[in-house]
């Protein structure tokens, strides 16, 4: 008689499990949302459209006394006329030894430093200062702009009198009428 193995018999097998991802079955029997997960998701659309909202529409929020703008317009104009007075300083100084490269690198690089020197600075004094009057703010700002475009500019290679210089220079010169009839004593 030939012996065979003995086969395991389906009674003492497991039957498997359905897989479902890891998702908890639902305690109810109802197929529609929850009043807890409808108020989530109108939440979270509220949230959105009023987010939406403020990126469009931010508000100021800030309002300054007669004093602040006085105080900070006095700062601004000050802060403006140093950096006029270091750009004018700066970019006007002569070699004192004519013909000596070393000179007129020197001299060179310390009228674009001050140039972009000087554009920084009064962006930082007019964030320091948020109770700058909006006109003077705007003066100052696109000075200072105008006067980090020409020292850029000169690091890559313009020369004061090119058609990219000339027209900064011109521009420069407005802004400052502009600031000196701004930051007049009243």
């Amino acid at each position: 008689m030939p012996e065979t193995p003995p086969t395991d018999s389906a009674p003492s097998a497991k039957p498997a499990k359905p897989k479902t991802a890891g998702f908890p079955k639902s305690s109810t029997s109802s197929p529609g949302l929850s009043v807890p997960t409808i108020a989530a998701l109108a939440l979270a659309v509220l949230g959105i459209v009023l987010a939406i909202f403020g990126w469009f529409y931010p508000s100021t929020g800030q309002k300054f006394s007669d004093d602040q703008r006085q105080e900070a317009k006095g700062k601004i104009c000050d802060s403006q006329a140093v950096v006029r007075q270091g750009t004018q300083f700066n970019t006007n100084l002569q070699n004192p030894v004519p013909g000596d490269l070393a000179g007129d690198l020197a001299v060179g690089t310390n009228a674009r430093l001050s140039l972009f020197a000087g554009g920084a600075f009064l962006h930082q004094r007019l964030e320091a200062n948020p109770a700058t009057p909006d006109d003077l703010s705007k003066a100052v700002g696109d000075m200072a702009d105008t006067l980090e475009a020409l020292s850029i500019n000169y690091l890559a290679g313009h020369s004061p009198d090119d058609a990219v210089q000339q027209p900064l220079r011109d521009q420069l010169r407005g802004q400052i009428d502009v600031l000196d009839n701004l930051c007049q004593p009243q």
